[in-house]
């Protein structure tokens, strides 16, 4: 019993440490800790593209980006969603995240328009996507870019679409829904939706 309490205590210890850097120092996360925290199975059963995915409804045919793709989870299950009919695209800062996000897609039959770049300054034109989605990754841009950030996301919309930001508690760059919601303020966006789950909230994000 009592190794269990000290077990606990320390990886108690180690989580503060990661939150507390993750909120002062914004970053991308390292690709290994990427593929742990996106592909465990205790994280897929709490925080899978279903349960982040909530309020996207039907995009069958759309034009979709997610920004900051990661190892590609999510793409892939939005690829899948999306059908060939419609355009699946993509974001990131870090080559290897692109890398293996196309890798990943590929050998599933799809090619995802994959560019490097930054959530700031996203490299498309403006009203190209119907859906933009944000899972997780806004904490990761430095908190003087975030409204930024969502403007970015508001200029790619085309009219009548909307984007997604969804935030995980256990993240360590977890924005908390008062401040999200601030962001959006601030950019002139209107949240016109929520979903709440234990650990997790999205936000449905429009332009006025």
């Amino acid at each position: 019993m009592a190794l269990v309490i000290v077990t606990l205590g320390i990886l108690a210890a180690v989580f503060v440490l990661v939150r507390v850097d993750g909120q002062f120092r914004p970053r991308p996360m390292t690709m290994g800790l990427e593929q742990f925290f996106l592909t465990n199975p205790i994280r897929m059963r709490f925080f899978g593209p279903t349960q982040a995915l909530t309020l996207l409804g039907p995009v069958a045919g759309l034009n979709v980006l997610e920004v900051g793709v990661g190892v590609g989870v999510i793409l892939q299950d939005l690829a899948r969603r999306i059908g060939p009919k419609g355009k699946i695209a993509g974001l990131d800062i870090q080559p290897q995240a692109i890398e293996r996000t196309r890798r990943r897609l590929a050998s599933l039959g799809y090619i995802p328009d994959l560019r490097l770049g930054t959530a700031s300054q996203l490299p498309w034109s403006a009203s190209c996507f119907d859906r933009v989605v944000l899972i997780t990754m806004l904490g990761e841009v430095p908190a003087n870019e975030r409204v930024t950030a969502l403007q970015e996301m508001a200029r790619v919309l085309k009219p009548g679409g909307f984007g997604i930001v969804t935030e995980f508690w256990p993240d360590p760059h977890y924005i908390r829904e008062p401040d999200l919601r601030e962001y959006c303020r601030l950019a002139q966006l209107e949240v016109v939706d929520a979903y709440h789950a234990p650990m997790l909230y999205s936000l449905r994000i429009e332009a006025h």
